[in-house]
């Protein structure tokens, strides 16, 4: 299964310290190189960015050119953005996202997209902390 995250699906996981459930669900995830940015930037909270420093082998940062990036709705942030057109591009079987916009735009490309309570729902997982993810 090829799956696509952006930062969001990631990041809560991160702050919960219940990241391996990525893992575990999917084995590897790949995620664009502007999302990789996003969590190791100066305003990520260390525990995120120190994590994204030294990713996991099972996360693969993949680039994205600035073409896919420029065909996605400016509407939404570059992470989302990247992250839409790299699903697109290597016809992913799964896009983790939780901004409802960009979950609707990758809909709207006929992507398959779930968010990080969407993901736990259907698992019948309630990480520690899911309520405050609300």
């Amino acid at each position: 299964m090829i799956v696509v995250a952006d930062s969001g699906p990631l990041h809560y996981l991160i702050l919960l310290d219940q990241i391996a459930l990525r893992h575990r669900f999917y084995g590897q995830v790949v995620i664009p190189d502007a999302v990789a940015n996003e969590l190791r930037a100066a305003g990520s909270p260390a525990t995120v960015s120190g994590w994204m420093a030294r990713p996991p082998e099972w996360v693969a940062v993949t680039p994205v050119s600035h073409e896919q990036v420029e065909s996605v709705t400016d509407d939404l942030d570059l992470g989302e953005r990247a992250a839409i057109a790299l699903a697109g591009a290597i016809r992913a079987d799964l896009l983790l996202m939780d901004d409802a916009a960009g979950r609707m735009e990758a809909r709207r490309r006929n992507l398959r997209v779930t968010g990080t309570l969407g993901d736990s729902r259907r698992r019948r997982i309630r990480p520690p902390g899911a309520r405050t993810l609300r």
